[in-house]
């Protein structure tokens, strides 16, 4: 046989001789038979004959003087003998780090959402990273839809190879792309948002107020406002900003006013950075002078400005961070606990307030006003406490809510003892001592334990109460409780206890409940931590891990979370036996770490290693016996995890999103205590070890690997389930089973297609979907409890409802009244939702709120006349895109879908701007409350050749002369039409 290169050779020179449909010939004594090509030649066979031939009619080989000549079939078949395995193993690959980035989008995409209902925009950097996402689906899914049209199988389709590398080469790309730590910014049209301020206490405080508004419109180009930490100095700008803020949007928004609150040790790339956000900048942290010269060039662009900061600890010169103090229509306003901080930042045309503390009698009201009706039984001595708080509100503050359970003179009594023995502190730091006597007064060690926990994290961290609880869990703090539910509303209890004590500071919002540490309250934690063992260095961008000297026997929990540490030496062993937390999550720097690390870390329990691009745990990590919480959540770079035989405690595991993990670690199917496993987008085989993990309570599995509907029966104690499952047939023997009936919550991908359901459903506990199931084959059995369903390029599939009787219909009566979302995509034969004759009781689809119809060619007309009256009340979306004979969305009668052909090919005209009709009077006229009662209704068209009219006594939507005028746009900007109209305060519910 000749060599690799003469081979090479020999295919280019022939192949480019002709066309992909022409015969190529081959030297016999270059090859002698397509079966013998070397596996050196793979690659150049692959390249040439792979982008050359598009299903030749036949193959022609040439040898001596004779011609042989193969079929297009025999050629392929071989072909993918020899390399069709190596193409499988490419094809998983791609498709797990397709759901990795699938599912990061998704994440990105509910953050920004969330961030633009409340006035903020997302940054240019990730709409295009969001945009080449989508680019990067479409060609995805155009390769699945091959693979699935090459009768279900990658070895039939040509061009795969070649195509699977570059989509892959992408998929990598933009996984390995760095976005912003903040996605969206508050500048512009979307800086002047007016806060929500509390009341000033004090007449002085409305002096101020009145003083500072009075300098910003003379030639005053700084002010600078210092007091003792808690005295109201951030209450008091806040107040500044809320009136500016309305001062400046009533004059056309030419003026803006920017807030940024500063945290304890803050940089100058680190200022630069916030206030880059603020303006909606894009810049390198490491190029300071570069930074500098574009935050000085748009705050010089702008009419009018003013940059407020809040809490500064330190001065700095105004040049290098890129303000222009003293040029232009420049303000800098900025708050400080130290005097010399506002006289070093600039000393020309500058104005300083010395925020004072509140009179005896100002105290004494607010003392009252927040303590309640015990101000009338203990009034004495109570003013004494409230004298005691040096006028400080935040101190009285807090002070007051913690004396509402004191119902005895002694507990007051011993109270102001104990303030009166803090009167040798200065009065800079007066506060934070104050302050521990409202932490000392929680009788239940429980509640102190949760509070402290929340030190953990780093200054003005935001906490979601769902995950607040289920961390506390985790740790073992609500221990006391044996059930899991019960353990969770007690968690919620403390959170809210906490909110109610002003412990954590309420920050609600449309996606649920939240709080975050007043940075006085965090200080005095961080205090009392330390007391018990705690080393908290948590989002000061430590470039390397603390010294041994900081690292004891006594320490209990250390954080070391959101940092920039690249790696642990050797030289770091730190000897703490009694270590029970580690948090390093967040070092997105942290590449590798010493076997020698954990050596002598034997109690240690929790471990949380998540966004770290670590590529090995140490081997010292087997060790670990006491280990219960193993977390390596986005480990993108993890390729090897050592044996866990030894690790018998440990009860959860997160090994999401690491792509590179091929393996699962050694000893995983003895861990009979495990309770909660994670391996989505993990790209590990599970269904070995899953009879072995007994316990197992929620189990999240991704889509690139599948669970069997016989391991999942052996798990008796599962409540939580998302996992993929291979066919309707063991789907329809789980679900029937006794252990599907004690899913509290369930996730179903069921096919053999890549999909991740979690792209499908964001607001409901139980969903099902379908994808590529021939149902003409097994007829699914859907739970009756499911809340979201989706059926994607199912085949035979005509109607949802075809039968009254349950056994002989996709979706049973009883079933529908649960639906919340409803999405359905490829059905080429689907007709409608109900088969006309059926009848649909009233109210059968009275839950619905999100409905997607996308690609069914076959339906005509979506709802009858009867059943929108009766079964739509909460409907708020309705997504209608590419049907192509599509007509109207209501039907005059209830009669069938007409089966008429129709030319495809009519005049349609394309807009790119999202059509979205939020508002059912803006629909249909004075009808539309016939059809849509709900008082929130979204409605988005896409690509519909031959819709006329939502109902046949409707007028013509968009109708221009002979053409008809509807949305086209990809799958991103269908999602920004949702968020804007989701922003507009016009549906309640958006995905």
């Amino acid at each position: 046989m000749g060599s690799h290169e003469e081979i090479s050779s020999t295919l280019k020179s022939s192949s480019s001789s002709y066309s992909s449909t022409a015969s190529l010939t081959m030297k016999a004594n270059t090859i002698a038979s397509i079966h013998i090509i070397s596996s050196s030649s793979a690659a150049s066979f692959t390249r040439i004959i792979g982008d050359q031939i598009q299903y030749p009619q036949a193959l022609t080989f040439y040898r001596g003087h004779n011609y042989v000549r193969y079929k297009a079939a025999t050629m392929k078949r071989t072909f993918w003998d020899f390399f069709g395995l190596q193409l499988d193993e490419e094809l998983q690959e791609m498709r797990s780090k397709a759901d990795v980035l699938f599912a990061r989008a998704t994440d990105i995409t509910v953050k920004v959402v969330a961030a633009e209902l409340t006035g903020c925009k997302r940054k240019n950097e990730v709409e295009n990273w969001l945009q080449n996402v989508e680019n990067v689906k479409v060609k995805y899914q155009c390769i699945e839809d091959q693979v699935r049209g090459g009768a279900s199988s990658s070895r039939t389709v040509p061009n795969v190879p070649k195509e699977v590398a570059k989509i892959t080469k992408e998929i990598n790309g933009l996984l390995q792309h760095r976005l912003p730590e903040e996605l969206t910014f508050c500048g512009d049209a979307f800086s002047n948002v007016p806060f929500v301020t509390g009341s000033l206490k004090g007449h002085l405080f409305g002096e101020n107020l009145k003083r500072i508004l009075s300098w910003l419109d003379d030639d005053v180009a700084t002010i600078g406002i210092h007091g003792a930490g808690g005295i109201g100095k951030t209450t008091l700008v806040t107040h500044v900003q809320k009136r500016l803020c309305e001062k400046f949007n009533n004059d056309g928004g030419s003026r803006n006013v920017y807030f940024v609150t500063i945290s304890h040790g803050l940089t100058i790339s680190g200022l630069q950075f916030k206030i880059a956000n603020q303006l909606g900048l894009m810049i390198e942290r490491e190029d300071v002078m570069k930074a500098a010269a574009m935050i000085y060039d748009t705050f010089m662009r702008r009419k009018y400005s003013v940059l407020i900061l809040d809490d500064l600890w330190e001065s700095f010169r105004p040049r290098d961070v890129g303000l222009p103090v003293g040029e232009g229509c420049f303000k800098l306003l900025l708050t400080t606990r130290n005097s010399r901080v506002c006289n070093e930042i600039n000393k020309e045309k500058s104005r300083i307030i010395a925020v004072k503390c509140l009179s005896d009698d100002e105290s004494w009201d607010l003392f009252r006003e927040k303590l309640g009706d015990s101000a009338i039984l203990f009034q004495d001595i109570a003013r004494k406490v409230a004298k005691k708080c040096s006028g400080l509100p935040l101190a009285l503050e807090h002070i007051a809510i913690s004396m509402r359970a004191a119902d005895t003179v002694e507990e007051w009594r011993s109270v102001l003892a104990d303030m009166s023995s803090m009167m040798h502190v200065v009065v800079q730091d007066k506060v934070v001592p104050l302050l521990r006597i409202s932490y000392d007064r929680l009788r239940d060690q429980q509640l102190k334990d949760c509070f402290l926990y929340c030190s953990l994290f780093p200054e003005d961290h935001r906490f979601d109460s769902f995950t607040l609880v289920n961390l506390w869990i985790r740790e073992g703090l609500l221990d006391g409780i044996q059930n899991g539910e019960r353990q969770t509303d007690k968690g919620f209890t403390i959170f809210k206890e906490l909110i109610n004590l002003s412990l954590l500071k309420a920050d609600d919002n449309n996606y649920g409940s939240g709080g975050m540490m007043h940075d006085l309250v965090r200080e005095m934690a961080v205090k009392v931590g330390k007391e018990k063992g705690f080393l908290i260095r948590a989002g000061e961008m430590m470039r390397v891990i603390p010294g041994e000297q900081e690292w004891n026997e006594d320490l209990c929990k250390v954080s070391l979370m959101d940092n920039d540490i690249g790696s642990i030496s050797p030289d770091v062993a730190p000897r703490c036996p009694n270590l029970s937390t580690l948090l390093l999550s967040g070092n997105c720097f942290l590449t590798s770490i010493s076997s020698l690390f954990f050596s002598l870390m034997g109690g240690l329990c929790v471990l949380d290693l998540s966004c770290a691009p670590i590529e090995k745990l140490p081997d010292s990590i087997s060790n670990l016996k006491n280990l219960t919480a193993l977390l390596l959540h986005q480990c993108i770079g993890l390729n090897y995890v050592p044996s866990l035989s030894m690790l018998g405690k440990l009860r959860e595991m997160d090994i999401s999103c690491c792509t590179e993990l091929r393996d699962l670690p050694h000893g995983m199917e003895g861990l009979v205590n495990l309770k909660f496993l994670d391996c989505r987008g993990c790209p590990v085989p599970v269904s070995g070890i899953l009879s072995g993990l007994s316990h197992l309570e929620e189990l999240r599995i991704g889509d690139s690997s599948e669970a069997k509907g016989q391991d999942l029966m052996k798990l008796m104690h599962l409540k939580r389930l998302t996992c993929r499952i291979r066919n309707v047939s063991e789907f329809n023997e789980y679900v029937t089973s006794q252990c599907f009936e004690s899913l509290h919550q369930y996730g179903l991908t069921v096919g053999p297609a890549l999909s991740t359901v979690d792209r499908y459903f964001s607001g409901v506990e139980r969903y099902v979907a379908f994808v590529d199931c021939p149902f003409e084959e097994d007829f699914p059995i859907v739970p009756g409890n499911v809340e979201g369903l989706s059926l994607e390029m199912c085949s035979g599939v005509e109607y949802l409802v075809s039968s009254a009787s349950p056994d002989s219909t996709l979706i049973p009566l009883k079933t529908l009244g649960n639906l919340v979302e409803l999405d359905l995509k490829g059905l080429e034969n689907f007709k409608g939702l109900v088969k006309p004759g059926v009848a649909l009781p009233s109210g059968s689809l009275s839950n619905l709120v999100h409905l997607s119809i996308v690609e069914c060619d076959g339906i005509k007309k979506l709802f009858t006349s009867s059943m929108a009256r009766g079964n739509l009340q909460n409907l708020q979306d309705l997504e209608i895109a590419h049907c192509r004979r599509l007509e109207e969305v209501i039907g005059g009668s209830d009669s069938d879908n007409d089966d008429d052909d129709q030319d495809d090919n009519d005049e349609v005209e394309y807009c790119y701007e999202p059509f979205v009709l939020p508002r059912e009077e803006e629909i249909v006229g004075e009808r539309a409350s016939i059809y849509f009662p709900g008082t929130k209704f979204g409605l988005i068209l896409q690509r519909l050749p031959h819709f006329k009219r939502i109902h046949p006594e409707g007028n013509m939507i968009g109708k221009i002369g002979n053409k008809q005028k509807f949305l086209t746009t990809t799958g991103m900007m269908l999602r920004m039409a949702r968020a804007r109209l989701a922003a507009s305060g016009m549906v309640k519910y958006c995905i």
